[in-house]
């Protein structure tokens, strides 16, 4: 069990020697069942909601080095409680360092961007192929014009122009990816904060989810989640943690909620509308079945080129961030992961 998923269904979460005792409620909110977990089993923790978990059982997670990541029901991000095992000042005074050189800014940005439209790319050609697309002409363009504007990533002035540059290419994606969603669930425009629709809440739940993973892998290896290169270094802004995120937005969320949708995994009946915020979002009941599937998509293996080791996004990962060392440590011609 890679992960241990704590949701509001569960009454309570205890310790007791080497396990977490996780109990579950019924309809009638009484206990209806106890889950006994191996600490030893567990890589990482996530609290969605408000359920109700011990202090006891909190301290002998991070003792462990286990990271926890607090998520609202509605997806929203909260947080991380992490242990100290790694106290990296060092790394972190590079990381300081490098973000205060515009040149090395701009050439680690210009590789992540371009490795990001070429995975944009390479999603929109795989979604055709499953689907024996017969719009060959569109397919072409729009991958043609992502490949263009990868490319010019490459060449880009400033980070400015960069964030131009990744502008137009995700309307061009995202305008494309929706015609490989559901009529019963489609997708017209990307929405957040709230999203406004099914396809959204699917989404934006999913990027926060990834999110949380590498917020959690960047600090484990010593790193400042909030000290980016690309996005904006600003109060409350993750920079660091969205950079990574760049790359797998498209192999990891997007197949992933394109293949829940079309497989029907997930239907209209698994979204509530909320009242107040009048944005839609995923059931609490439904996201148990959520984590069964994105658990296979993170731990699926697969080759980067051929006759290489076999991978899963979470080595991706952890391969990225080293990356940002790679560079950080004055290393040059690092390229980012482009999904094969």
């Amino acid at each position: 069990m890679p992960s241990l998923i704590l949701t509001c269904d569960t009454s309570k979460v205890t310790v007791e020697s080497k396990h977490i005792i996780v109990e579950k409620r019924d309809e009638n909110g009484k206990t209806a069942s106890k889950t006994h977990v191996p600490i030893f089993d567990i890589e990482r923790v996530l609290i969605i909601g408000r359920p109700y978990v011990t202090i006891p059982t909190l301290q002998r997670i991070v003792k462990k080095g286990i990271p926890i990541n607090f998520i609202t029901t509605h997806g929203k991000w909260i947080g991380a409680m992490t242990s100290n095992d790694n106290m990296d000042a060092i790394r972190r005074i590079k990381q300081y360092e490098f973000y205060s050189d515009k040149k090395k800014n701009l050439e680690l940005s210009r590789n992540l961007i371009y490795a990001k439209l070429m995975n944009s790319r390479r999603v929109l050609q795989r979604l055709a192929a499953n689907r024996k697309e017969s719009q060959i002409d569109i397919q072409k363009s729009t991958c043609d014009i992502l490949e263009s504007l990868a490319n010019q990533a490459l060449n880009a002035s400033s980070i400015k122009a960069l964030r131009g540059i990744e502008g137009i290419a995700a309307s061009k994606y995202f305008e494309r990816l929706s015609d490989f969603f559901p009529k019963e669930i489609p997708f017209t425009v990307r929405t957040r904060r709230p999203p406004k629709d099914e396809a959204n809440a699917l989404l934006s739940w999913t990027y926060a989810i990834l999110y949380g993973e590498i917020e959690t892998a960047i600090r484990a290896q010593g790193l400042d989640p909030c000290i980016g290169f690309m996005h904006k270094t600003s109060h409350g802004t993750p920079a660091l943690a969205l950079d990574l995120m760049e790359t797998l937005r498209g192999p990891v969320c997007d197949l992933l909620v394109l293949s829940l949708l079309n497989h029907h995994t997930f239907k209209k009946e698994d979204f509530r509308l909320d009242s107040k915020s009048r944005g839609v979002f995923l059931k609490q009941e439904s996201q148990r079945k959520f984590f069964m599937n994105y658990e296979t998509a993170m731990s699926r293996k697969f080759c980067l080129t051929k006759n290489s080791d076999h991978v899963d996004f979470r080595q991706i990962i952890r391969k990225q961030i080293f990356t940002i060392l790679h560079y950080l440590e004055g290393g040059e011609d690092e390229s980012f992961f482009l999904l094969p």
